[in-house]
């Protein structure tokens, strides 16, 4: 990578970009509220020395909370510089929050992956979904990821974050119910359903998640399904709403 990469933020998306850099004896450069020492390959500036850190970098990823963003625009909208490359790493938002950045180049670049703390390597080997300007560089930075780059139309952008949250948030939710529920009837916890949800993401991959569900909803065994709302009727209602909405969907194969 022959642009110098700065890096607004230092969570775990932030941390995990720098980490990789310092991995890649590559310099790094990090403008970040909170109090942070400098190290090998990775420079740290606070939000007093914002224009020393623009005036370094040719690339700019602002890693930060969707509702932070802005603030940050603001920030950089008062100083005066041009032709810098700035792309923030929601998945949510579009280019445009960063359009008040005039004379400047800009996108949005998401890494399709979870961070859950800072991790280098999980940036390898994932997908990056890319929409706004100066397509080369976003592409040439995946690849210093070693991982791949999708475009995304902004109308689109929405829709791809909601697919991304189905994929990740949402089925950890509901891992965090079945491991309630074993708790509960077997005085165990979620380990025993390890080698379960193994193999169900192994066919969700290998078959496609819809030709991997299996249950009495996709065997439409209605019998079965009716005692289970019985029960959760009394014992969650609101996971009796989880399981009938979920089991009807895939009864009527609405998805």
């Amino acid at each position: 990578m022959k642009n110098k990469i700065g890096i607004i933020g230092y969570g775990n998306v932030g941390a995990s970009i720098a980490l990789y850099f310092k991995k890649k004896r590559k310099n790094i450069f990090v403008l970040t509220s909170k109090s942070k020492k400098n190290e090998k390959f990775i420079k740290f500036f606070n939000y007093s020395e914002v224009e020393n850190f623009i005036n370094l970098v040719d690339v700019i990823l602002i890693c930060i909370r969707d509702d932070k963003i802005e603030d940050v625009v603001k920030i950089l909208k008062k100083l005066s510089f041009e032709n810098k490359i700035i792309y923030h790493t929601s998945g949510s938002l579009t280019s445009d929050i960063l359009k008040p950045l005039k004379n400047n180049y800009v996108g949005s670049f998401h890494p399709i992956q979870t961070f859950p703390k800072p991790n280098p390597k999980l940036l390898e080997n994932i997908y990056f979904s890319f929409e706004g300007e100066k397509y080369k560089i976003a592409k040439s930075l995946a690849n210093f990821f070693k991982s791949k780059i999708i475009r995304i139309k902004k109308e689109h952008k929405l829709l791809y974050h909601i697919a991304c949250i189905f994929a990740s948030n949402f089925p950890n939710f509901l891992l965090s119910i079945a491991d309630e529920l074993i708790k509960v009837s077997t005085n165990k916890n979620y380990k025993i359903l390890i080698p379960l949800i193994q193999t169900s993401l192994k066919n969700a991959i290998f078959y496609s998640p819809k030709n991997a569900l299996t249950g009495p909803a996709k065997r439409k065994d209605l019998k079965i399904i009716k005692k289970h709302l019985k029960f959760l009727k009394t014992f969650n209602p609101d996971i009796y709403k989880l399981y009938k909405i979920i089991s009807e969907m895939i009864l009527k194969d609405k998805f």
